[in-house]
């Protein structure tokens, strides 16, 4: 008796991995369908989102040598890995918790700067910040002292964020929050 209630709960818990997958899945594909045309133009670019995903919350956007093709997006991150596939952005979630959320990493590639890159995955991070209910998303707003290329400065870095809705915690702060309206905060927007 033992031993079959051990099983089925360990049918259980597998099947409730794999239904839950299932819905990070669906809210994914939902999400992929916005994909803003105007962003991806005549290129063949993909875009990762697993903001739904329980193991690692990013976006990443990828130019491919190839047709996407769907078993591509199951891969998510490790795609960089293919020699067909170029990782040209991401956005990257750390601690996610008590209904807030800090944005670790966003990054473009030299190359694919000033094409809307960053604002498309600061939106989608914002919209779904939204959707989970939370009070506040923080990130520190930070650059190289001395600007290379196409790269913003500090000054220009904190002014793309503060277009975003994004506030500084302190004066002079390169900390930064995005404070979502009816969480009980103050709203910047």
């Amino acid at each position: 008796m033992f031993c079959r209630k051990t099983k089925l709960n360990k049918s259980l818990r597998e099947l409730s991995f794999y239904k839950k997958r299932d819905e990070q899945q669906r809210k994914s594909n939902i999400r992929c369908k916005e994909y803003p045309h105007i962003l991806l133009k005549d290129t063949n670019y993909i875009i990762i989102d697993l903001l739904d995903d329980t193991h690692t919350t990013a976006i990443y956007i990828y130019k491919l040598d190839r047709p996407a093709e769907q078993w591509m997006f199951d891969l998510g991150f490790e795609l960089q890995s293919e020699s067909f596939a170029k990782l040209i952005g991401k956005l990257e979630f750390g601690l996610i918790t008590e209904g807030k959320a800090e944005i670790k990493k966003l990054n473009v590639n030299k190359e694919y700067r000033n094409q809307g890159f960053a604002t498309y995955m600061m939106k989608k991070a914002i919209a779904w910040g939204g959707s989970q209910n939370l009070s506040e998303l923080n990130l520190t707003a930070c650059t190289s002292v001395q600007k290379l290329g196409n790269e913003l400065n500090q000054a220009e870095l904190v002014s793309f964020y503060y277009k975003l809705g994004f506030r500084n915690t302190f004066p002079k702060s390169n900390r930064m929050t995005y404070k979502y309206c009816g969480s009980g905060a103050e709203t910047y927007k």
